[in-house]
């Protein structure tokens, strides 16, 4: 595909990016933000959905759970259909059936509806981020193509900033449908500007699709992503986590040899002679997984220790969210000028001493001693996401960009999946051990330490908010003790509690800091120079 030549601006050092490549980036980022608000949004209207809905602990985790799988699932699957069909027919069909399955979720009058109705949105949010991206990389020329993804990236940083928000304020001036419902206009509008916008791209040559590699693959995501979800529930050692896991992880062997054997593979697999793509996808989700360390107990730290309010959090957040607004498109620029593996060893750099930082942060620390944190691991996570996407998707030749973001964003899926569960089992590992003895030296009865450890130690991996030590005043006052003694006591256990949280946070961040360092090795054997051919359709 060639463009006439006032449709480019000369590049210093490099190739022309066309005006029309830049317009398509604007269409991108306007259908993909329906999805990228979707999940900060809908977290926050968790609890109000399930007391309106009359859920069980089980059923509003589906809401999370149903989604996450179809997603993880079908995301590589819907790439390379992407490919083969066209990125500009699947990017709107995903838009527009993501919007419309957001008006079924604000409808649904059960949580099973609402479960059923979040899964058709995954079908379609499948469709969304894999044809996007692929379209910003046939539009755009190989080396320019991070400078798209910096922008990209900024304009998810907004959506992750906006959300928490945004969600806290639909569901507390209007009501929990609106959540889902925020999301019509931007699928219009994403809708409209792709038709008028993005040219259709595909492979020039039509072959089957792979059935049997697409049908074995999406059920070997699910079953991983499910049996990572499942362990910070039932441990890593439980039955139901090992099977799961197993079977994903047998389930993927045989897409392998699927692929090796099919005349035209849905993955393939000589993608991963490339040296620098297969090293993106493990920093993929080694990345996700530092991030959340950093990200996932903060809002426990701000509503548990901290006392904040959920639109007080998205607030104290902010900071953490315009620095991921800025680093991107900094990310994107510093990969062009200086390439892919300098970035990722800076970005690594930074993470990990954003991370450190955390270690001197208490229960009483103030929220603005969060800050150097926040902006120098902001830093270091949108220097990295950047350079870990450029370092697959860049090295996929365009004719395979689908299948490679669908690698890209399989492999976030999996890190997040996958930092959420270790982390959460390794705080409470930290709070299983330690929280029982902290309590008995404190009370100075075992019996009486080990009941409440028991009863409490969920309430202190989260956080041990200010309505669990109210519960404990109240029921004490119930047992006939006096006020002011009940409120004494209560404040007792909530500071052991959340001295607890805090060694259980420092041991998160160790941990992530640990693997931030890993990322930073990895990062040291990727290539800053792309093989790929360009191939133009």
């Amino acid at each position: 595909m060639s463009a006439a030549p006032t449709d480019e601006r000369a590049e210093p050092g490099g190739s022309t990016i066309p005006r029309h490549a830049w317009l398509s980036l604007i269409a991108v980022v306007t259908g993909i933000f329906v999805v990228m608000i979707d999940g900060t949004v809908v977290a926050v209207a968790n609890p109000t959905i399930a007391s309106d809905l009359h859920a069980s602990p089980e059923g509003i985790q589906w809401v999370t759970n149903a989604y996450l799988l179809v997603l993880a699932g079908l995301t590589i699957p819907m790439g390379t259909l992407a490919d083969k069909f066209g990125r500009k027919r699947l990017f709107l069909i995903g838009v527009g059936g993501f919007s419309l399955a957001s008006l079924l979720c604000g409808l649904a009058g059960s949580i099973w509806l609402l479960v059923a109705a979040r899964a058709l949105q995954a079908v379609f949010g499948a469709m969304i981020g894999p044809a996007g991206i692929g379209v910003l990389r046939a539009a755009f020329p190989a080396d320019k193509l991070s400078r798209a993804l910096g922008i990209f990236g900024s304009i998810s940083a907004i959506a992750t900033a906006g959300g928490p928000i945004a969600g806290g304020l639909l569901v507390e001036y209007a009501s929990w449908p609106w959540v889902f419902f925020i999301n019509l206009p931007f699928g219009v509008l994403g809708v409209s500007l792709g038709l008028a916008i993005i040219r259709e791209s595909s492979e020039r040559i039509r072959q089957r699709l792979d059935l049997p590699g697409a049908v074995t693959l999406t059920l070997a995501m699910a079953s991983l992503v499910w049996g990572i979800t499942k362990a910070q529930d039932s441990g890593w050692t439980s039955t139901t986590t090992l099977v799961f896991i197993a079977l994903g992880l047998v389930l993927l062997a045989a897409f392998a040899v699927i692929e090796l054997k099919v005349e035209n593979p849905m993955v393939p697999l000589t993608l991963f002679r490339d040296r620098s793509l297969s090293i993106g996808v493990v920093l993929m989700i080694v990345v996700m997984f530092s991030m959340f360390s950093l990200m996932f107990f903060i809002t426990f730290f701000l509503q548990g220790p901290q006392e904040l309010t959920a639109v007080a959090t998205g607030i104290a957040l902010l900071p953490l969210s315009a620095t991921s607004v800025v680093a991107s498109p900094v990310s994107g620029w510093m990969t062009e000028k200086v390439g892919v593996r300098r970035t990722l060893v800076s970005g690594a750099v930074l993470l990990v001493i954003g991370l450190l930082l955390m270690q001197r942060i208490d229960a009483g620390s103030s929220v603005w001693e969060l800050v150097p944190t926040f902006v120098i691991g902001g830093f270091g996570i949108g220097f990295m996401m950047v350079a870990a996407t450029q370092a697959i998707v860049g090295n996929a030749p365009v004719d395979k960009a689908g299948v490679a973001s669908g690698l890209q964003q399989s492999m976030t899926q999996l890190g997040g999946a996958l930092g959420t569960s270790v982390l959460g089992g390794v705080m409470a590992a930290v709070v299983g051990s330690s929280f029982a003895g902290n309590l008995r030296g404190a009370l100075g009865s075992d019996q009486a330490a080990e009941q409440l450890a028991a009863g409490l130690g969920k309430t202190v991996e989260l956080g041990f908010p200010p309505a669990a030590r109210d519960t404990i005043a109240a029921g004490l006052t119930q047992t006939g003790a006096p006020a002011a003694k009940a409120d004494q006591i209560a404040g007792t256990i909530s500071g052991i509690a959340h001295q607890t949280f805090m060694t259980g946070l420092h041991t998160v961040y160790w941990v992530g800091a640990a693997v931030a360092v890993l990322a930073g090795v990895l990062a040291l054997f990727v290539r800053d120079s792309s093989p790929a051919a360009e191939v133009h359709d």
